[in-house]
């Protein structure tokens, strides 16, 4: 992977929704967090992470959509911390977020076991029936 290739993924994210994503290849893992939170702890000022790894293979992703119309939201309160973050192992049936439709609260589970490696939603944003929400990297 060359820098070119890592300032066009920057820039494809700055024309997105997405919130954060972990991106690796060759050998290159990338995480950028868009947020503003810099929730994760040892971040560069920047916000990219660029690290090696031994992972070479791609591993199969499952999107995870909304089944409802509402307000998504990455923890249960204010003060709480997100249910997940981008690399974080998630488990199926592991809560990944709420969406508040007409003042009731829906645990939205995780469907498969893996790791989070986009999470494509701001809280408090409006989602829709069918909007995709994450993408879980299977175990």
């Amino acid at each position: 992977m060359d820098l070119k290739t890592v300032k066009d993924l920057i820039e494809f994210m700055k024309d997105t929704d997405i919130v954060e994503l972990e991106w690796s290849k060759d050998g290159i893992r990338i995480v950028r967090d868009m947020s503003g939170k810099g929730s994760r702890a040892n971040r560069p000022e920047s916000g990219v992470s660029v690290a090696g790894t031994s992972e070479q293979k791609e591993k199969p992703t499952v999107k995870i959509t909304s089944p409802l119309v509402g307000t998504f939201y990455r923890s249960a309160s204010p003060e709480s911390p997100p249910f997940v973050q981008v690399g974080d192992r998630v488990t199926k049936g592991q809560c990944l977020c709420v969406i508040e439709a007409m003042k009731l609260m829906n645990e939205i589970e995780s469907h498969v076991d893996g790791v989070v490696s986009a999470i494509l939603k701001q809280d408090g944003e409006r989602v829709g029936y069918g909007d995709p929400l994450f993408i879980i990297e299977e175990l």
